[in-house]
């Protein structure tokens, strides 16, 4: 741009230049800057009038959106522009900020220059793009992607020839066009410098737009930091090399019962009243990990781990711990012992009067917070209606616990069901360890085959039951629990009590709610349904498609007794199973075990059911199991639709028929 007293000069070349362009559409070259050629090229690609300019202006909501989504650029240009605007204030001259589109956000200027300008939409919401404008020195900086000066007849439009413009663009951290700032004023006060000031506020905005990157960055940090503290149950507490803390969570403030925010600046010993031990840490650098820690003041125990805060260059700025409350701590250990409770009382297969008696009234226990006990043969399933209590009860958000009392050597059984305290024994863990009854604390702890368990472990488990409160072995200290017991046994315990075999005070203790689970031989018409599901749950295990039984096959299952109960029957479908090679269809021969011995527990013969009669058994559960639906009952038989409506008018089978659909 030439210094003001050329001026007059270019602006009669410029003219020239201007009206031959848009009347013959010849550039001059040698008569105008590069910049402009290529911007007037554009124009006339774009189609752009020279003798108007386009109405590209946005409404007031539309005005507003842009604003709310450049509201950071606007916020940090509005000082940069108010600086600015005090060098030419008077002049004859406004500040204008446009976004990367080149629609005009913000405006600051002298009023008689505002005027003029809103009559060409130099003012917020107008749209200053080439192809809205013509050349112009926002749209043609967004264009070249720097400074531009553009003087009167240089603009493509003839209504914007009145004015001089110098705009720069203004660039983010990532290198992207963010949007424009330009100043503009009447050209006869045209100032080669002025496009200097330009670039310079640019500049300045530009650093506190990489400045507000980098905060809105740490910002960020630390809310992830603040969010990840808050998602762990564990205390955390953070301490510089004076033990200030620096940092702690809800938690933490929770277990030394105070505000978490107010903590932070106090001195660690200060919150704790009391020596904090990873003050040591910080004079000797030697962690800790699991140490148990009293807090004299509010009388419970933590435990607690802790290590040093390093810099880049090694040295230490400080120390975290993390701390556990005593029975939380106790929670990370359960995993070893705690069995899944997956099943429910829907998984406990059958329909007949005896098991869903027992369903029942086991369904009635659980809402219970008494003992539990489930008497009945080895096989029926006592564990099934275990987890099936914990699961409906108060307590199935804890763990559920499980131990055979018949399968713990003698020796151990105390140690397993109470734990032991540290040096009890030659190769004692350090720190002790927990045993069932801790591991199941705020759960279920299932003690099957209860009546194996020896007379002097009964005694403890009695105070358990009584007190809710319980001692490691080698150590005095009681501690609290709070759990749910269920024990079962397949002995009669009251003759185990006259026999001197099991106290009669924890005999007492359990035969209070006492579900008992029937054996498969007095379970009716359950061995076809649940004969089923085992076909099918072993079958889809082992891969195999879908397998049906021939009647022989059936009718074999429903001669025995089952001693076994459903234990032996799951034996035996799976051999069955097995044997049925590929062929799809169970036979008779698949089963391995001899009918006519089988004797059931009482010493008697097992009562032989019919072909016949088994099959309308298995027909009617299959029907009242899934309320009478044919295509259901059909696909569990194994059957098809067409056969199973056979059967039920041979049979007679007139309640079923009634509703099936």
């Amino acid at each position: 741009m030439q210094d003001n007293h050329t001026i007059p000069q270019t602006l009669t070349v410029l003219e020239q230049t201007w009206n031959r362009y848009v009347q013959n559409e010849v550039i001059e070259i040698h008569r105008i800057r590069p910049e402009v050629a290529n911007s007037w090229q554009r124009c006339r690609n774009y189609k752009v009038n020279p003798y108007d300019i386009g109405d590209q202006a946005v409404n007031q909501l539309e005005l507003r959106e842009r604003l709310h989504r450049n509201h950071h650029l606007v916020k940090i240009a509005r000082s940069a522009m108010e600086n600015l605007y005090t060098f030419v204030r008077g002049s004859g001259f406004e500040i204008v900020l446009s976004d990367q589109h080149a629609y005009l956000l913000e405006v600051v200027g002298d009023r008689d220059i505002i005027s003029k300008g809103t009559k060409v939409q130099l003012c917020p919401g107008g749209n200053w793009h080439e192809s809205s404008k013509g050349t112009n020195a926002i749209g043609t900086a967004l264009m070249e992607k720097q400074p531009v000066q553009i003087l009167a007849w240089e603009h493509f439009c003839r209504p914007n020839h009145f004015l001089t413009c110098s705009a720069a663009p203004i660039f983010d951290p990532e290198g992207e066009i963010v949007g424009v700032l330009n100043i503009s004023g009447d050209y006869r006060y045209a100032n080669a410098h002025t496009l200097g000031m330009v670039v310079a506020a640019v500049n300045a905005i530009e650093k506190q737009l990489c400045l507000h990157k980098v905060t809105s960055k740490l910002y960020i940090s630390y809310k992830y930091s603040q969010t990840l503290l808050e998602s762990i149950s564990d205390g955390i507490v953070s301490v510089n090399n004076s033990g200030i803390i620096a940092e702690m969570n809800s938690s933490g403030g929770k277990i030394f019962g105070i505000n978490h925010q107010a903590a932070k600046g106090k001195h660690i010993n200060t919150v704790m009243r009391q020596q904090a031990p990873i003050l040591s840490l910080l004079a000797t650098g030697e962690g800790y990990r699991d140490r148990e820690i009293l807090l004299e003041n509010q009388g419970k125990k933590v435990f607690s781990s802790a290590t040093l805060l390093l810099d880049d260059s090694g040295n230490t700025i400080g120390a975290v711990a993390v701390l556990r409350q005593a029975r939380d701590a106790l929670k990370s250990r359960r995993a070893q012992h705690s069995s899944l409770p997956r099943y429910s009382f829907d998984d406990i297969i059958g329909e007949s009067p005896a098991i869903s008696e027992a369903k029942e009234w086991a369904r009635i226990a659980a809402n219970s917070g008494s003992t539990i006990l489930l008497s009945g043969e080895s096989g029926t399933g006592k564990e099934l209606f275990a987890q099936s209590i914990h699961n409906v009860s108060s307590f199935r958000n804890g763990p559920f616990i499980a131990i055979n009392c018949a399968a713990i050597p003698e020796a151990l059984v105390e140690s397993e069901l109470f734990g032991y305290a540290e040096g009890t024994f030659t190769g004692a863990k350090k720190g002790g360890s927990p045993g069932k009854f801790e591991s199941a604390d705020r759960g279920t702890l299932f003690l099957d085959e209860i009546g194996d368990m020896p007379l002097t472990v009964q005694a403890k488990v009695l105070r358990v039951i009584q007190e809710k409160k319980i001692s490691r072995v080698g150590s005095s200290e009681e501690r609290q629990v709070e759990i749910r017991i269920i024990a079962s046994t397949h002995k009669n315990l009251r003759t185990e009590v006259l026999n001197g075999n099991f106290r009669e005070d924890l005999f007492y203790r359990l035969n209070v709610l006492v579900v008992q689970v029937p054996p498969l031989r007095d379970r009716g018409g359950d061995i076809p349904l649940v004969a089923c599901h085992l076909v099918e749950k072993i079958s889809a295990r082992m891969g195999k498609q879908r397998i049906v039984g021939e009647d022989a096959f059936w009718g074999k299952l429903a001669s025995h007794n089952w001693p076994g109960n459903v234990r032996e029957l799951e034996n035996a479908i799976e051999q069955a199973v097995v044997r049925s090679d590929d062929s799809g269809v169970l036979l008779a021969r698949h089963l391995t075990f001899d009918v006519v011995e089988s004797v059931a527990p009482t010493g008697g013969r097992a009562e032989i059911v019919s072909l016949t009669e088994m099959e309308k058994q298995a027909i009617t559960a299959a029907l009242h199991l899934y309320d009478g639906n044919i295509q259901k009952a059909a696909s569990k038989l194994g059957i098809g639709r067409n056969t199973l409506y056979r059967k039920i008018r041979e049979y007679g089978i007139a309640h079923a028929g009634s509703q099936v659909h």
